[in-house]
């Protein structure tokens, strides 16, 4: 389903896109994603001519294009061919290229637009403002369900006696959630109220990003990047105020671990959810615990 109201999304880090061209599978497309000097280019990774990917090819700097690896074919940052070497003097014909998408670079991701075109300028890309100048470790994995059910799954803070009962709800076995909502821009934050005192809360923005405040100083960040209906790629990130630029490598091995410690036993439960977008998940009967889900329904169906 195509999103009747455009935004920004981040679908993968920068660190990603060097020097080569890379491709990757977001909402069920193949692209290539590549730099042309200090900008990131994002098209469809396939040449128009015999369907080879881009992303096998190379980037020609100087001519600040794309190569395909078949036949030489040169394509530019619009998307719009450039170069057929096979053929000499031949006449490129007025739009032959590849689709090209809006793609913008910011907080060490690179987002790409997705839905109509603005009628002014594209709007900002939406950061959590808390985590700038902080430090952080990172983590990868790939979720075998639709994004919409991994973005609701860590908005629900009612499963965690339950889903998480030998890790982080395991003192959680007589609990009732209450929890309190409150709009923001470009999202929700959400309040847990544990015997009558405010515990943790996340902020969520839309499209795809989510921010868990464990403690003053410790945040942990999520990217939620669709692959395909099926299965959705995520970027976590665990901040800190700690000046550990040098043991960053640690701090990475700590995100990876306590994420897979703790998101083992969200994957089949969500995997199992149908229908797997929530788009179509009308029939479902929601209680007051489930506050941040409705919170992002209402968020989402206003985008679709």
């Amino acid at each position: 389903m195509n999103p009747k109201v455009g935004a920004w999304w981040p679908v993968l880090a920068s660190s990603e896109v060097r020097n080569k061209p890379v491709g990757r599978t977001r909402f069920g497309e193949q692209l290539v994603f590549w730099r042309d000097g200090d900008s990131v280019v994002s098209m469809a990774d396939r040449c128009p001519h015999r369907g080879a990917a881009l992303s096998l090819g190379r980037i020609n700097q100087q001519e600040h294009t794309i190569t395909c690896p078949f036949h030489g074919l040169e394509f530019g940052a619009d998307g719009n061919c450039t170069r057929v070497p096979v053929e000499r003097d031949y006449e490129i014909p007025p739009g032959f290229g590849v689709p090209s998408y809006p793609v913008r670079e910011a907080d060490g991701y690179v987002w790409l637009w997705r839905g109509p075109q603005p009628d002014g300028d594209y709007p900002d890309v939406a950061i959590h403002h808390d985590t700038l100048g902080l430090h952080h470790g990172d983590a990868i994995g790939t979720w075998n369900a639709h994004y919409t059910r991994c973005i609701e799954n860590v908005c629900d803070f009612s499963h965690l006696p339950f889903v998480h009962r030998t890790t982080i709800g395991m003192f959680k076995k007589d609990w009732v959630t209450d929890v309190r909502v409150q709009d923001v821009r470009g999202g929700f934050r959400t309040f847990l109220q544990e015997n009558g005192k405010v515990g943790q809360s996340f902020e969520f923005l839309y499209p795809n990003r989510w921010l868990l405040r464990l403690t003053p100083g410790i945040m942990l960040g999520l990217v939620f990047a669709p692959i395909d209906d099926t299965h959705t790629f995520v970027y976590g990130r665990t901040w800190h105020r700690l000046p550990l630029p040098g043991l960053k490598w640690l701090m990475d091995g700590y995100t990876r671990f306590s994420q897979f410690m703790v998101f083992r036993e969200d994957w089949p439960i969500v995997a199992s959810q149908t229908p797997g977008d929530v788009l179509e998940a009308d029939d479902e009967k929601l209680f007051p615990s489930d506050g941040p889900i409705m919170a992002y329904r209402k968020l989402h169906r206003s985008h679709y």
